[in-house]
């Protein structure tokens, strides 16, 4: 017995018997239906009083059968054979027990999102067929469908249709050729008990809004969203089944092409979701992998974006298998090349160590660099902040660089370091990082490590946060958990409240300017930046002393370090020795301890 799909507790066994009958028929190929079919789908979805879908090929052979009512047919057979620029090659013919054979929205919407051949619905009244409406893709029409009818069962002249059929399909062709549209998600959300509250809003409400920001980025057109709020995840979908059945409506009505949820998700969930929905599903952390992949520009972020996405997918390998061999591209789908494509665990571990290996390669060379700059005793400052906070902005408005900057989420990937010389004469590095973020997966944080090392290694932390968002004071707490992480949360830090010109109301960073220094800027308008070097030149002073030095001519190579690593505010010679009045760290006094004539902190 093939299966009977769809709402089958409570049906009789000779009823199922009766549908699965329709398997072994066979329509025409230049008929739409029989005469024969309308009339026995007719009696049995009159009998059970429960809508019927039959779904055929072009060949006329029933591939499925399900049952439902007007809302809950499900319309996941032909999901698998979607492809863009070209119709299923499958019709659905259904019923409307009760009503008329006029197609609702429901039907005109699984007919757009599925790309069907077309929608066939028969209008049941007392027990008989009495009307038979076809929907036909039309992308000429201004409705986008064309309606066919009403015609009786008897009908058996299908010509005009079937070619209508034809020629839109060679349209949608066309159109495919000519551009690739952008994919429609719907984004869900989940408020449980545990959720707090930030300044009157629902931390899932502000994760969510979130992550429509990150769909937009990746590239898709976000067509509604849903936020279920229950006790706990459900193990299963996350969301309950009633929540579950209004997503599945909302992304037909919507014409979505995926639904992305912003929660993490087990390789099993996904799967079990993608069944359900007959959509590709992604989680936020699958959504933020394929920003990263889309933004890496340099070997090293390459690298580091294949190294996240491969330790993301191996321990999903069993519940995502049809994930990692698909062909088809779009969101979700981005990455590294063909091993997107391999399902063996021995050959994505294999590709694992490997990366990892020319990682480590790269942060030697990382290190000797930063050996260098120790070297020539050059302060190193690091950029950090939430991504779109305008630190690339700052970047290029401090030090005259084109570092790309758009009001896109993870605009910059790849580290930027350049030089910038303060007010008071120091030349110091200022590096820009990979933007942090809400629920910034843990295993992201590893693989770029060699760029968020140089957070570590600096002197002077700059917090770049956007002063005009209501969660400002929220995005700071988040910045500070994950430097905590990378075990950077007792660096001097100065927290810089960029974007100051967009405020309306009270500054929302009041409650840290008792903990650390603020300034307030626009990276944008360039104002405040003055102020801004100030700040930076005192708070690394602070760790520097001024010296009278008084060094042998015979000393050549000290003079000379001295030159290399540290500010000399005079010189001037005798006929023996050089007498220099110098600014340089603490840490050096040491080596300048027997030369001293006097000192004293800056």
């Amino acid at each position: 017995m093939m299966k009977i799909n769809g709402e089958t507790e409570g049906i009789r066994h000779t009823i199922l018997e009766k549908l699965n009958n329709f398997y072994s028929l066979r329509i025409p190929k230049d008929c739409l239906w029989t005469e024969e079919l309308i009339v026995e789908l007719t009696a049995i979805s009159a009998e059970i009083n429960r809508e019927i879908a039959l779904y055929l090929d072009r060949n006329g052979r029933i591939i499925d059968v399900s049952i439902g009512d007007h809302q809950t047919v499900k319309l996941a057979a032909v999901q698998s054979k979607r492809s863009p620029g070209h119709l299923t090659g499958i019709r659905c013919i259904h019923t409307h027990p009760k009503g008329g054979g006029m197609l609702s929205s429901v039907d005109i919407s699984s007919l757009e999102l599925l790309s069907l051949d077309m929608m066939i619905a028969v209008g049941i009244r007392e027990n008989q067929a009495t009307d038979i409406f076809v929907g036909i893709l039309s992308p000429e029409a201004s409705e986008g469908v064309r309606i066919y009818g009403p015609y009786t069962a008897a009908k058996n002249d299908f010509a005009f249709m079937i070619e209508h059929m034809r020629d839109t399909e060679k349209i949608l062709r066309t159109q495919h050729t000519e551009h690739t549209e952008q994919e429609r998600a719907v984004l869900v959300g989940l408020q449980t008990r545990y959720t707090r509250d930030l300044y009157g809003v629902s931390e899932a409400e502000v994760s969510l809004a979130e992550l429509k920001e990150l769909a937009k980025t990746a590239g898709a057109i976000v067509v509604g969203s849903l936020m279920q709020k229950r006790e706990s995840r459900d193990t299963a979908t996350i969301i309950g089944q009633g929540k579950l059945e209004e997503l599945r409506l909302l992304a037909q009505t919507t014409k979505a092409d995926m639904v992305i949820f912003d929660e993490e998700l087990s390789g099993t969930q996904q799967r079990t979701l993608e069944e359900k929905l007959g959509l590709k599903v992604l989680s936020r952390t699958s959504l933020i992998l394929d920003i990263f992949a889309q933004r890496a520009r340099s070997k090293e972020g390459i690298l580091q974006v294949e190294l996240a996405q491969l330790e993301y997918q191996l321990p999903r390998l069993t519940g995502t298998g049809l994930l990692l061999s698909r062909l088809g591209g779009g969101i979700g789908t981005r990455g590294p090349g063909e091993t997107k494509l391999e399902t063996d665990r021995r050959h994505i571990r294999s590709r694992i160590i490997h990366l990892k290996a020319q990682l480590t390669e790269i942060r030697k060379q990382r290190g000797i660099l930063r050996e260098s700059r120790q070297k020539n005793n050059l302060p190193v400052i690091s950029l950090v902040g939430y991504t779109n906070a305008g630190k690339s902005t700052l970047l290029n408005a401090l030090c005259g660089t084109d570092v790309l900057a758009e009001d896109k989420l993870f605009a910059t990937l790849d580290p930027t370091t350049r030089k910038l010389h303060l007010n008071n004469g120091i030349t110091v590095l200022i590096s820009d990082t990979v933007g942090f973020i809400r629920k910034l997966p843990h295993h992201l944080l590893d693989a770029f490590k060699s760029t968020l090392e140089e957070v570590l290694l600096s002197d002077l932390i700059l917090i770049v946060t956007d002063a005009s968002d209501p969660q400002a004071e929220d995005h700071i707490r988040i910045v500070d958990e994950i430097l905590t992480e990378l075990g950077a949360g007792l660096k001097p830090a100065l927290i810089i409240l960029n974007k100051s010109d967009r405020i309306t109301n009270e500054d929302p960073i009041s409650l840290w300017r008792e903990k650390r220094p603020v300034v307030e800027i626009s990276a944008l308008q360039k104002s405040g930046l003055e102020e801004l070097k100030d700040t930076i030149a005192n708070m690394l002073s602070s760790g520097r002393i001024q010296v009278n030095l008084e060094v042998p001519l015979s000393e050549g190579a000290l003079i000379a370090w001295l030159h290399a690593n540290s500010k000399i505010r005079s010189l001037s010679y005798t006929e023996n020795a050089a007498n220099i009045e110098a600014e340089l760290d603490l840490s050096f006094r040491a080596k300048v301890e027997k030369y001293l004539l006097q000192s004293g902190r800056g």
